[in-house]
């Protein structure tokens, strides 16, 4: 006869106590669960990041498009610009090379002041009689001669031949108007180095321009 062992009864862990709140002033206990871990700033960046996304894609969107739209203008674009950069050239060349031709109306007083220096044989005329004591000497021909006084009074009217030796001061005010025609020519008053510079300025840029293709070709 044969013994078999006795099997000892397998115990089983009991479970741990879970912790119990209390409510103060209440007799109702509940059971505290760990709380969920919050999910909402990574929704947040993910929305950001999707918004982000959206707008750089229509950004996008509209380079392409601008740049397609100035790929099929470039020749419209370079023959305005040709055109721009060609009048202006043309207008600084002929500023270059204007005149100015007007004419001044010139109209004033000017006052004049001077000592004109006279000498000259002119002839008076007497406007009343003109009393003249002289010493004379009388000659009587063969008998000798006479030695008086002579007074005598020129009627008026009477014509005397004289000569003028002397200075006469002149302070009187003119009136000066007549027409000034002038002509100025730009380039010799000192404009002509300035227009070289623009000129020479604005070559640079009008041989790009003209350098330019007149039209884009994409190969795919």
């Amino acid at each position: 006869m044969s013994l078999s062992p006795v099997e000892q009864p397998t115990s089983t862990p009991t479970p741990s106590p879970q912790p119990v709140a209390v409510i103060p002033g209440s007799r109702v206990a509940f059971h505290e669960h760990p709380r969920p871990r919050r999910i909402f700033p990574r929704r947040v960046w993910e929305a950001l990041k999707s918004i982000s996304l959206f707008v750089s894609m229509i950004i996008n969107l509209v380079l392409i498009v601008v740049v397609v739209i100035l790929i099929n203008q470039v020749g419209a674009i370079k023959l305005t610009l040709a055109s721009i950069l060609g009048q202006l050239d043309s207008a600084f060349q002929g500023l270059g090379a204007a005149t100015i031709v007007d004419t001044i109306k010139i109209d004033q007083q000017v006052p004049v002041r001077f000592d004109l220096p006279l000498s000259q044989d002119t002839t008076v005329v007497t406007q009343a009689p003109v009393p003249i004591n002289a010493h004379a000497t009388f000659s009587l021909g063969q008998f000798g001669s006479i030695n008086g006084n002579v007074s005598l009074a020129l009627p008026a009217g009477t014509s005397l031949p004289v000569h003028l030796e002397l200075n006469v001061p002149v302070s009187n005010s003119i009136r000066v108007a007549f027409d000034q025609p002038i002509s100025i020519p730009l380039a010799a008053k000192g404009l002509g180095p300035v227009v070289a510079q623009l000129r020479s300025a604005l070559g640079p840029i009008i041989n790009v321009v003209q350098q330019l293709p007149d039209a884009f070709v994409i190969i795919p």
